[in-house]
């Protein structure tokens, strides 16, 4: 029997490995999708090759009735309630307002906050790994891609997140103005065998 566990928990391992692609294909496949505004970096790392760390508009705009500035202790800084509200939490449900296009147009962690109107409303998790309101992210904070894309890649103004009825997010695509696919792996000589 103890000569088989190996085996036993390598084909343990690669069960759990496909399920967990297999639960996030079905969730790209069958969520909702949601744009949420672009204000990207395009940094190069020597070991990660091209990426682009990604900044959000999340529009908390509607969050500032709520605001209000108070004294942190030792430090001497000035903190809101809302980034009060926010500390030590490693994820938040947010409530995001959507035009008729499905972009975001005003995030708030309350949803009573939300603008009443024709648009529509949607769960969102956000990560929090700094506990400041700047910082909030739905999925991921970069995307990675193939060298030599940077230039289409720089056209990028809205990121398509694949969103649960929960919140749970996914980045699925990088896309332009007019909220179409960027195609940029396409654009890649080698890709196309040339």
């Amino acid at each position: 029997m103890k000569k088989f566990l190996p085996l036993h928990l390598a084909i343990f391992s690669i069960a759990l490995f496909c399920g967990l692609v297999l639960q996030h294909e079905w969730h790209l496949r069958n969520s909702q999708s949601i744009y949420v505004e672009l204000a990207p970096v395009d940094p190069r790392s020597i070991l990660q090759g091209d990426y682009m760390a990604l900044n959000y508009e999340l529009h908390f705009e509607g969050d500032t009735e709520a605001k209000r500035v108070e004294e942190s202790g030792s430090q001497n800084k000035k903190i809101t309630a809302l980034e009060k509200s926010i500390q030590d939490q490693a994820h938040l449900l947010s409530y995001v307002q959507l035009d008729d296009q499905r972009r975001v147009i005003q995030t708030s962690l309350d949803k009573k906050h939300l603008k009443t109107g024709p648009e529509t409303s949607a769960r969102l998790v956000l990560k929090n790994p700094s506990n400041r309101l700047q910082n909030l992210y739905p999925a991921a904070n970069s995307f990675m891609f193939a060298e030599g894309l940077e230039l289409c890649y720089r056209n990028a103004k809205y990121a398509e997140i694949k969103v649960k009825e929960n919140g749970q997010a996914l980045l699925a695509d990088l896309v332009d103005q007019n909220l179409k696919s960027l195609n940029c792996e396409s654009q890649k000589k080698w890709a196309q065998g040339s």
